[in-house]
């Protein structure tokens, strides 16, 4: 009996099986760093709202943007940033780099620039003890069609040396992909999109994965306001869709995206009732260890200049701090 209690044990550590596996951490998205950098605002994330790590905007604005090789001022006010975070429980921050201008794929000096700039994103992420990068690969701007040039093989290669330049400086970042550009491209495909849609974005990804990173989250937003029945389902088809990429090479998992507050960037009000929140936020909990992530859209967790969060907001405060009953 106390060998088969003691397997068991060694079970759970090994497989994360255990019916008392940890809670996934919370994470926001996303903190401006220009404006949200102080000690006051720390606080306010990580005991006001009381999450454990937030996506960090705007320190690689543009995939054209270099941070520099060495450390600078720029690095130094990123290690400002999570030391102040940290010191308040927000310890697992990422560098957030959406895409923000088009991308260029037929001039390979272009995409060398890319290379070279992700490769310093993660060397300055690395001094500043970010746990990593957080790469939004939703084209806001054409990126995977629409003339940006390229195909699938120039792109993979280009997503590998990424890949490798950013694991190279950075053995041990965490890597977060956003969103699941798998279901993205099968919902997508079919249409006439202006964006130019996501047929690269798959490409590249399977590049990405060809590197030994430590781990791999996927953020996923098809359960931005799911109902609970459903978020189970769709994490366990996104762990489908990249088995073939992942299995055998790193550690992977899926990490759901809630969206309950912010019509728009200048809008606070509700997207989902409380009353929808708590069991969305409480099944995604239950779907996965490592993180679940709030969408805000603009400033819709804190009060600023666009105005006072939601009357109710301390009941979605409280719901998303018991999601877990893990």
């Amino acid at each position: 009996m106390r060998v088969k209690k003691f397997l068991t044990a060694v079970c759970c550590i090994i497989f994360s099986g255990c019916a008392a596996a940890a809670c996934p951490k919370l994470l926001y998205s996303a903190v401006n760093h220009y404006t949200a950098n102080d000690a006051a605002d720390a606080q306010y994330w990580g005991k006001t709202v009381g999450v454990q790590g937030v996506y960090v905007t705007y320190y690689m604005t543009y995939w054209t943007t270099n941070v520099g090789a060495t450390p600078n001022k720029l690095w130094n006010d990123a290690k400002s940033f999570q030391q102040t975070y940290a010191k308040y429980g927000v310890t697992d921050n990422f560098l957030k780099v959406s895409i923000f201008s088009k991308l260029n794929w037929g001039n390979p000096a272009v995409v060398n620039q890319y290379i070279t700039n992700f490769g310093n994103l993660a060397k300055m992420a690395k001094y500043a003890g970010f746990k990593g990068i957080a790469l939004d690969l939703e084209p806001y701007n054409p990126a995977w069609g629409g003339g940006v040039g390229g195909n699938p093989q120039i792109v993979q290669s280009a997503g590998q040396l990424i890949g490798k330049a950013m694991q190279q400086a950075y053995p041990g970042m965490t890597l977060v992909v956003l969103p699941d550009v798998v279901h993205e491209y099968n919902i997508t495909k079919n249409l006439d999109l202006a964006s130019g849609g996501y047929g690269l974005a798959v490409p590249f990804v399977s590049g990405l994965f060809q590197q030994p990173w430590k781990q791999v989250v996927m953020g996923i937003e098809n359960t931005y306001t799911a109902p609970p029945a459903n978020i189970t389902r769709f994490v366990n088809e996104t762990y489908s869709n990249y088995a073939s990429m992942y299995k055998g090479k790193f550690p992977f998992s899926v990490a759901p995206g809630t969206w309950p507050l912010g019509k728009s960037a200048t809008d606070k009000s509700a997207v989902m009732s409380v009353d929808r929140f708590q069991p969305n936020i409480a099944a995604s909990s239950k779907a996965t260890t490592s993180y679940v992530w709030i969408f805000g859209m603009g400033t819709a967790w804190k009060s600023d200049k666009y105005g006072p969060v939601v009357p109710n907001f301390p009941q979605y405060v409280n719901a998303a701090g018991n999601a877990c009953t893990k």
